[in-house]
């Protein structure tokens, strides 16, 4: 079950995959962050995300990491594809202070990913110190709160 809440939001495609596997989808991915990104972009920028997708499509159909959606906007939600050791192709939805958007956005693309699919798992809140108490594993429930 999805938190409430969370900081990140983890898409981890199983097997051996490369990043190929996400051309298919990945304009639809870029379309979802970028409409959760859509009150943050500033009038210049407008043009960015259309730039920003072809980019990452052709990083996408070579099979390289693709560089996401990682703009500076102090509220804006961010598409991340970290370097795995293990060369598996991960993907996560970030933002500054835990919030629902996080959650939805993570589930949404989800959807998109079972309808095209392409198994994975989903995961919150895996970086350090993006849960309480610095814990690195899958999404754990908050930690209780000291009373004042």
């Amino acid at each position: 079950m999805a938190p409430v809440k969370a900081r990140t939001g983890h898409i981890v495609i199983e097997g051996k995959k490369d990043f190929r596997e996400l051309s298919r989808v990945y304009p639809e991915i870029h379309r979802r962050v970028v409409e959760a990104n859509r009150p943050f972009l500033r009038e210049p920028d407008q043009l960015l995300p259309e730039i920003l997708l072809e980019e990452n499509l052709r990083d996408i159909k070579s099979g390289r990491k693709p560089s996401g959606f990682n703009r500076q906007e102090a509220a804006g939600m961010r598409l991340i594809f970290p370097i795995r050791e293990d060369r598996k192709v991960e993907f996560y939805v970030s933002r500054p202070s835990r919030c629902q958007e996080v959650v939805q956005l993570t589930e949404s693309i989800s959807v998109v990913l079972k309808k095209a699919g392409l198994k994975h798992k989903v995961e919150y809140d895996r970086l350090p110190n993006s849960v309480r108490g610095g814990s690195t594993g899958g999404y754990a429930a908050e930690a209780p709160t000291s009373p004042a």
